[in-house]
């Protein structure tokens, strides 16, 4: 089964071109190496936003109704960055979720109330 993160956008992805149809809900999973490699051959490494894009075109399982062929860089583009911000925060959501829980932190020995060694030593006021 394949773990996918679901949300909406805030100002939506138009499709068709120039229809004025806009498309919010979308399903988001989590990028592999190949997307990675795919998005360097095609779009080269000279900027990293343009890499993103293109991996996350490629990680979108739905986005409103648009045919799932017809999600790629190209309508990317056009997305307003906010919405941009929102996928790519959905990714890492996912890449959490992903990530393997670090084992328990072993026992300090320190006070568990931090307002324990908060005491002065000399109680007179200032003056």
């Amino acid at each position: 089964m394949i773990r996918t993160e679901t949300g909406s956008l805030q100002y939506g992805v138009e499709y068709p071109a120039d229809s004025g149809q806009l498309h919010y809900d979308f399903a988001l999973r989590l990028p592999t190496v190949a997307d990675n490699i795919q998005a360097l051959e095609t779009h080269g490494s000279g900027s990293m936003l343009r890499l993103n894009t293109a991996m996350l075109a490629s990680c979108l399982v739905r986005l409103g109704d648009i045919p799932a062929e017809a999600i790629d860089f190209a309508l990317l583009e056009s997305m307003v960055d906010e919405d941009f911000d929102t996928l790519a925060a959905a990714r890492d959501e996912l890449k959490k979720k992903r990530k393997r829980p670090s084992d328990s932190l072993p026992d300090s020995g320190l006070p568990s109330s931090p307002l324990a060694n908060t005491a002065s030593a000399s109680s007179t006021p200032a003056s």
